[in-house]
């Protein structure tokens, strides 16, 4: 799997502001409920607040985690040769279907697969999570979210 990106651009984790502004009032709404667990409810039960250099410690932690998400869908493409074309689309395609991926369009050998709309809010989409495989003669290039790309390639590899 390699990098869609360039280099430069790899280090921007928010690929669009939509992705940006999605993911700050997710970690924002996780922070406010983690400082009511935190703070709020030790209170309410009559106990002493928890020390600010453990807050501090948990709410960095919180936040350097919370960033792996927008690692995880930078695009990436990884390209296979394959003497059954067809069948390895075909396979990928019951892949994806799978975890909840739905073909949106498909022409010349090319199909573009997004996310399935689930219950949350429409700007709560990220576009970038979209995968896309291509079939050219033998080969067959999936370009998309690098965790879409990791669990279709373990999958393949160990059918």
């Amino acid at each position: 799997m390699h990098s869609v990106l360039p280099a430069w651009r790899q280090v921007l984790l928010f690929q669009s502001p939509r992705q940006l502004a999605s993911h700050g009032a997710g970690t924002l709404a996780t922070i406010a409920a983690g400082f009511f667990l935190f703070i709020g409810l030790p209170r309410l039960m009559g106990h002493g607040a928890i020390p600010p250099d453990i807050l501090a410690g948990t709410l960095a932690f919180a936040i350097a985690i919370s960033l792996r998400i927008p690692y995880e869908v930078q695009p990436v493409r990884w390209c296979v040769s394959s003497a059954y074309p067809g069948l390895f689309a075909d396979r990928a395609a019951v892949i994806l279907a799978g975890i909840d991926y739905l073909p949106v369009e498909r022409a010349g050998g090319r199909t573009l697969y997004r996310l399935a709309s689930g219950p949350s809010l429409p700007w709560l989409r990220w576009r970038e999570c979209r995968v896309e495989v291509r079939v050219h003669g033998a080969d067959v290039t999936i370009i998309g979210a690098r965790i879409a790309v990791r669990h279709l390639r373990r999958a393949l590899k160990s059918a």
